[in-house]
């Protein structure tokens, strides 16, 4: 039984430490980015728009800054409508 519990223990601290890792680097790389690093962002997804179209718009902010599929098309949506992204 104390083995069991140590074992989970140990299950649950490992998970939680690659948890805690990814999410460091997702947040360094988009406070790396400043606001120039934006700007840049908010120009190469409506280039990619005017180009190729939504989906690749939103695949270019996914690739970019590794949001998920949802928070990448808002992301685009708030790029076209009112030039925020954020």
């Amino acid at each position: 039984m104390t083995v069991t519990i140590a074992l989970v223990i140990g299950v649950v601290g490992g998970v939680l430490l690659i948890v805690a890792h990814y999410l460091r680097n997702q947040a360094s790389r988009m406070t790396d980015r400043g606001v120039a690093g934006r700007a840049a962002l908010r120009a190469e997804v409506l280039d990619t728009l005017a180009r190729a179209g939504w989906v690749a718009s939103v695949k270019v902010y996914r690739e970019r800054t590794g949001a998920g599929l949802l928070e990448a098309h808002h992301a685009v949506s708030r790029f076209v409508h009112d030039g925020s992204g954020e």
